[in-house]
């Protein structure tokens, strides 16, 4: 058993030598572009041709090619070297146009490539599907505008990742999703604002429209101020969401109020304000009493008591003074009660009313149709003692009957022809006998 496997490794043994030394020939001939012959051409096989597809061996390699490759290319030198990751440059080669919207419109998303897109290169249909390896906004931004549908779907707003604030199909119901406060401002404030759609005015997302682009002589809307910026809007009316919320500072130019009111009568207000020249025009602007917009003041926001009866109400200072831009010219009716006029006389109304003459029957308006306005005698009594005896003292009828409202001597019956057709008017005439 020992000599027959020892004749077996050697039979073995010298077989892989003949077979190897085949092969060696073969490669031999092959490189030299002939074929090797064999020993004995009558006892070999003639060769078939092979198709021009058919896969042969190489002689510089192991590996079966096909005859189109003629000759295998060196090694590349690059095998030798460290390679390092794509640079930002380098994505940028490729990817030129999604670099140039990222520089023009990128905004924060400005950053290197791969702080996004950690994977990439990746997309392959069936296994890595391209909407899976694009990177997720939630990601970084989580939900900022909330966690409904419409909200979270980023893209119905952001189109695209590379510009994001280039915001260019929004419809109008859509823009409350994201800005709830101007919506809830124009149906909280109503104006003719309120009746416009959002995209009419931000005719692009985060476009701040100027107020000139409407309310100018070229925009043809309702205008105030000329050649001025839209922050002077804005110093009285409160936002464009609530415009008819307007409030102002103290020190607001009259200027302003006038140019901004040029109906009729606000005209009228600031040329009456203007000409009376009182002390409400030139110590006050109108912000000083209309500290807010539309609101009539009290008088006494100002003025205390002081000179007038204690209970006086904003409405008895309106009896004298019809018209605070004009609060100097004071006026009343024929009727006015005494009590009135008293309020602020209080001397004169105390004395007449203790001297129990006809005078204090009348009405104060009566003998002072406009205030101030000092009557003379004659305009109810005539010149009833002829006038060279009021020549005796003075031409005053005062040196003898006092003052008018303590009248000294008194009327006798049947002497009421004596007055004026003026003083007729009055209460003076006797009353007829019962």
């Amino acid at each position: 058993m020992r000599k027959t496997a020892q004749g077996l490794r050697r039979y073995l043994g010298v077989c892989c030598l003949l077979l190897g030394a085949m092969i060696a020939i073969g490669a031999n001939a092959h490189a030299k572009g002939g074929k090797a012959e064999p020993a004995d051409k009558t006892s070999q096989p003639q060769p078939q041709p092979q198709p021009a597809t058919s896969v042969t061996p190489h002689a510089e390699t192991k590996v079966a090619l096909t005859d189109k490759i003629k000759s295998i290319p060196p090694r590349p030198a690059l095998y030798d070297q460290n390679v390092t990751p794509l640079t930002m440059q380098q994505c940028a080669q490729c990817h030129i146009a999604v670099f140039n919207r990222l520089k023009a419109e990128g905004h924060r998303h400005q950053k290197e490539c791969t702080f996004c897109h950690e994977v990439y290169h990746t997309y392959a249909p069936g296994k890595v599907e391209y909407a899976d390896a694009l990177p997720k906004c939630v990601d970084c931004h989580g939900y900022p505008h909330g966690e409904k549908e419409e909200t979270k779907t980023c893209h119905n707003c952001h189109s695209n990742a590379h510009s994001p604030l280039n915001i260019p199909s929004v419809k109008p119901d859509m823009c409350h999703n994201c800005h709830a406060q101007p919506p809830k401002d124009l149906k909280d404030f109503p104006s003719k604002h309120s009746a416009m759609a959002c995209t009419d005015c931000h005719i692009r997302h985060g476009y701040i429209p100027s107020c000139l682009d409407c309310h100018s002589p070229k925009g043809g809307k309702p205008y105030h101020l000329l050649n001025v910026e839209p922050k002077v809007c804005l110093s009285c009316h409160a936002s464009p969401h609530k415009p008819l919320v307007i409030k102002y500072a103290a020190d607001t130019p009259k200027e302003y109020c006038a140019n901004c009111h040029k109906n009729p009568t606000h005209a009228e207000v600031y040329a009456t304000l203007k000409k009376a020249n009182s002390k409400h025009w030139t110590e006050n602007t109108c912000a000083t009493c209309h500290d807010q917009h539309g609101k009539i003041p009290s008088c006494f926001k100002c003025h205390d008591h002081s000179g007038h009866r204690a209970n006086l109400k904003d409405e008895d200072c309106l009896r004298c003074h019809s018209n605070p831009h004009d609060p100097l010219n004071i006026t009343f009716t024929p009727n006015e009660p005494k009590e009135i006029c008293g309020g602020c006389h209080t001397d004169e109304y105390k004395t007449l009313m203790a001297s129990k003459s006809r005078h204090a029957n009348q009405t104060c308006s009566f003998c002072h149709p406009k205030h101030g306005q000092i009557p003379t005698c004659q305009k109810c009594h005539g010149n009833p003692h002829g006038e060279a005896m009021v020549a005796q003292f003075g031409g005053k009828c005062a040196s003898c009957h006092g003052t008018a409202h303590a009248v000294k001597g008194r009327v006798k019956e049947g002497k009421s022809a004596d007055l004026t057709a003026e003083g007729l008017k009055g209460k003076l005439a006797f009353p007829p006998k019962k």
